[in-house]
């Protein structure tokens, strides 16, 4: 076997290596996002969703269905799952800025900064909220560049998991759960 060879199927190998620490990664940035999502989620019922403008109330429930389906995504391994948490975690760190940590302004807000009195908790749930998505977005992307970048777009991952097993997973089922009995809660709160 010649050097080459033998120099290309460890670069091969240490490649597949970093790969799938950063799968790991992702898994675990994950959890923390589906944790977060539940702890912010649950300070809106704490402060009653009765008090958001229908507008805030249904950017929220649309955020929900995208913030179960980024975990399933992720969860399932899925070749998409770096690209959509690069993505999907960016624009909803970005929503949760505008929404909560901007001026009021207008429809579209439930502003902590121009609010009279705001709870350390609820700044502490949308923080934290931030926090995870921009950190889900980021191991996304450095998982989309361990990968190969556009290259890994076009393979299919070959750990993928099917539907199923992913999201019988205990976060996705806890986020799901919980996020399901948000809405309900929600809904009962807004218009109940």
């Amino acid at each position: 076997m010649s050097a080459e060879l033998v120099s290309d199927a460890a670069a091969r190998i240490g490649h597949g290596a970093r790969e799938h620490v950063e799968e790991r990664r992702l898994h675990w940035a994950g959890v923390f996002f589906a944790l977060a999502v539940i702890v912010h989620n649950s300070d809106h019922l704490r402060r009653g969703t009765d008090r958001l403008t229908p507008e805030v109330f249904w950017l929220g429930v649309s955020g929900i269905v995208v913030e179960v389906a980024l975990v399933v995504l992720i969860f399932q391994r899925h070749w998409l799952a770096p690209l959509a948490a690069t993505v999907f975690g960016l624009a909803l760190a970005l929503g949760y800025i505008e929404v909560h940590f901007l001026p009021d302004t207008g429809a579209v807000s439930d502003s902590f900064t121009s609010a009279t009195h705001v709870s350390p908790l609820s700044w502490f749930a949308a923080s934290l909220e931030v926090v995870a998505a921009l950190t889900v977005a980021a191991v996304g992307a450095q998982l989309l560049r361990a990968q190969g970048g556009a290259r890994a777009l076009i393979a299919a991952n070959r750990g993928q998991r099917g539907f199923r097993s992913s999201r019988l997973h205990p976060i996705t089922l806890l986020l799901a759960i919980t996020q399901a009995a948000a809405i309900a809660i929600s809904l009962v709160q807004a218009y109940g």
